[in-house]
């Protein structure tokens, strides 16, 4: 046998290609069905253990609420005076604030005093066994009971107590009585699977509510199996029946503090119902795939075998030169290779060069105009996109491109404001929005277009052009980072202005306890410290450190370096910040700095740093203005109002020399400044703080003197 005889067929290969490829793929879809069913399984467990603790802390806050209402019943005038009569109405109106069916007053030998499900006055029966009251006598603290008959009710109830106190002895306890109905709430809410079985149990095991047929299970024991549980631990699950039979897997978990037990049951059908299901499908399905793919393979391998014999011999004519005669073939692919055969090598040449040339053409013209196009038809709902568009998209070149796949491509934060425009015919549009590539990288897309109507004058065609902007939004986020960095530099160079008031601030409170731990080492030293006196210094202390601490909390407040966030801030607050601020820097100048706030309780919408560095800054400047003053005569205002269009303004006037005609509006620009060692950044850093707020910034000469600077803020809704 040759070595060609000894090589594989095509129907041998395809057969073991439909074996590799459907054995495989069943058995790893196995292990992926067994693996997805534990896995599942497991989450479905631990997130039903996690609605169980939850509803159990749930459970504990319900009570809790129940015994902080009773606690500040318990202490009302009327109850502490002994007006009983009082009392029972003030309970009846304090009821409906709770969830509970009736409010109770137990004395210490177990009578009922008072009970709002009877009118006052009447006969009330004394309780058979008290162990809540028991309880609460042992400890002194509220409790809650578990399930009992009530002796007025007539069925089973549990109860949330706390102890009644005079002269701090307790003397009688309030009480809270609820069926436990009440609770059907809290299980409600879970909102579990109809099938699914849940119950809550008081801290006995009794069955205080249930999901099926609560009425007939009530005040019955749970399961031994849950009841053996619980004693061991207090969370926990585990596979068992039902009271009416069901196997379930049951989780269930403590309440902390009422020792209330909070069960839930999964049928086990629907933990292994959907893998035994997948399982037999998949069985199924692998036989059928096996049978139905190694038909089709040897069929198929017929045909192909068929076909590369019938062009062997053209192809070797082919070889020779020759133009034979080849018979239409059965399957598309060696129809393909006859025609391929026939056209022979030149025309695939010339097809080729063709090719290459247009290519050619439109890499070039997007090359040179680096826009991408494209046309949408509403009428017909297709679009064309030009090479340079689909790589700027991320769409391949015969990928279907459609306003759908698109909007999808655009960043989700974007989606809204570009869809509204991409997707809503008008004359002219433009917009700009990002693009969230495969890789996880953005870029930035202008695009502009126009609607071009039919005849009908009905919108037709949508012609728009793209480009990429990322360049261009990267270089404005540099600058805006710039800016932000220069701000940030114009506090810290204001700091250094203020360095000698704030040292002179710090030093006062450092200075008092420097002398306030001199006089306690003192005292500590007697043979007999007065430990009293000790105490007031140590407190003195404690207050100047606090002081220090303020002063450093402000300045780093101020000159953090922190994103921008508007809140609404009382402008009142603002100004007196920056007065307190600025006060010893003043009084070092010689200089009186006046408030003048005429809104006490206005709010403005404002970042409070970048607020507070204006005002620094105007009356730095101001206090800088009034250098020649005559001593005595230098005062600096800071108003505080609300003016004629609404805004909120902050006015700082001086009594300075005032600020030369032609200086007025060129004090706002960069770099100019009317100091001798001046950055000329300050006002102009100010007015883009105040614009970015949606405010206005400027300045005049007072006809009396001096000059001031308003800024304007919004004020906030």
């Amino acid at each position: 046998m040759s070595a060609v005889n000894r090589v594989l067929g095509v129907r041998a290969r395809l057969a073991i290609l439909v074996l590799g490829c459907v054995i495989p793929m069943a058995t790893a879809a196995g292990f992926l069905l067994a693996d997805y069913y534990q896995r599942g399984r497991q989450q479905l467990v631990n997130s039903t253990l996690t609605r169980a603790q939850a509803m159990a802390a749930e459970l504990d806050r319900e009570f809790d609420h129940n015994a902080a209402a009773l606690q500040a019943l318990a202490t009302s005038r009327e109850l502490h005076d002994g007006e009983l009569a009082a009392f029972h109405t003030r309970a009846t109106e304090a009821l409906a604030n709770l969830r509970a069916d009736s409010l109770v007053l137990v004395g210490l030998d177990g009578s009922l005093a008072l009970s709002t499900r009877r009118s006052y006055g009447s006969p009330l029966p004394k309780l058979p066994r008290t162990p809540l009251l028991a309880k609460i006598l042992a400890t002194g603290k509220p409790g809650e009971s578990a399930l009992f008959p009530g002796p007025l009710a007539g069925k089973l109830i549990y109860t949330v107590g706390v102890p009644v106190r005079r002269d701090g002895q307790i003397v009688m306890t309030l009480n809270a009585t609820a069926a436990p109905e009440q609770l059907d709430a809290l299980l409600a809410a879970q909102q579990l699977p109809g099938s699914w079985r849940a119950g809550i149990l008081d801290s006995q095991g009794k069955i205080a509510v249930r999901s099926h047929d609560s009425a007939h299970y009530v005040g019955k024991e749970a399961t031994p199996a849950l009841m053996q549980h619980i004693a061991q631990a207090s969370d926990g699950g585990f596979e068992a029946h039902t009271l009416d039979g069901i196997p379930v897997y049951t989780v269930y978990s403590t309440a902390p503090r009422s020792r209330w037990v909070v069960a839930m049951g999964i049928p086990l059908d629907e933990l292994t119902g959907a893998l035994r299901h997948a399982l037999a499908w998949l069985v199924a399905g692998t036989v059928a795939a096996l049978a139905l793919g190694l038909a089709l393979a040897w069929r198929m391998g017929d045909a192909i075998a068929g076909s590369v014999q019938a062009l062997m011999e053209p192809a070797r004519a082919v070889g020779q030169g020759q133009l034979p005669v080849i018979p239409l073939q059965p399957l598309r692919e060696a129809n393909e290779l006859r025609q391929a055969l026939l056209d022979a090598a030149q025309q695939l040449r010339s097809a080729q060069a063709s090719a290459q040339e247009s290519a050619d053409r439109l890499a070039l013209a997007a090359e040179s105009a680096e826009l991408g196009l494209w046309v949408r038809d509403l009428e017909h709902n297709q679009v064309w996109a030009s090479p340079l568009w689909r790589k700027l998209f991320g769409f391949q070149m015969e990928e279907t491109v459609t306003v759908h796949a698109v909007m999808q491509r655009v960043h989700p934060d974007d989606r809204a404001s570009a869809g509204a425009v991409l997707t809503a015919p008008r004359q002219r549009y433009h917009t700009e929005f990002r693009l969230l590539l495969a890789d996880g990288n953005l870029r930035w897309i202008s695009s502009r277009g126009s609607v071009e109507a039919g005849s009908g004058g009905q919108p037709r065609l949508v012609r728009g052009v793209s480009l990429d902007i990322s360049e261009r939004k990267q270089a404005e986020l540099a600058i805006l980072q710039k800016q932000q960095e220069v701000t940030h530099l114009s506090r810290v160079a204001m700091l250094g202005e203020l360095s000698g008031a704030l040292a002179h601030e710090l030093n006062q409170p450092l200075t008092a306890i420097l002398s306030n731990a001199q006089a306690a080492q003192r005292f500590l030293r007697a043979p007999q410290p007065a430990l009293d006196e000790v105490t007031e210094i140590l407190a003195d202390i404690v207050a100047a450190d606090r002081r220090a601490g303020d002063i450093i909390r402000r300045l780093r407040s101020l000159f953090g370096k922190k994103d921008t966030q508007q809140h609404p801030i009382l402008a009142s607050a603002l100004a007196t910040e920056v007065a307190a601020l600025l006060r010893n820097d003043f009084i070092n100048r010689g200089v009186a700095l006046r408030l003048d706030v005429q809104v006490a309780d206005a709010e403005v919408l404002a970042d409070r740093v970048q607020v507070q560095q204006v005002l620094i800054n105007l009356l730095v400047n101001a206090c800088d203005a009034m250098a020649g003053c005559a001593p005595g005569t230098a005062n600096v205002t800071l108003h505080c109002r609300r003016e004629s269009d609404g805004m909120l303004g902050f006015v700082v006037s001086d009594c300075g020399p005032g600020i030369a005609d032609g200086q007025l509006e060129r004090i706002f620009d960069p770099f100019f400044s009317t100091k001798e060692h001046g950055m000329g950044l300050g006002l102009s850093i100010c007015r883009n703080i105040a614009t970015a707020h949606g405010g206005k910034l400027w300045a005049a000469n007072l006809a009396s003197g001096g000059a001031a600077f308003h800024l304007t803020l919004p004020e906030a809704a």
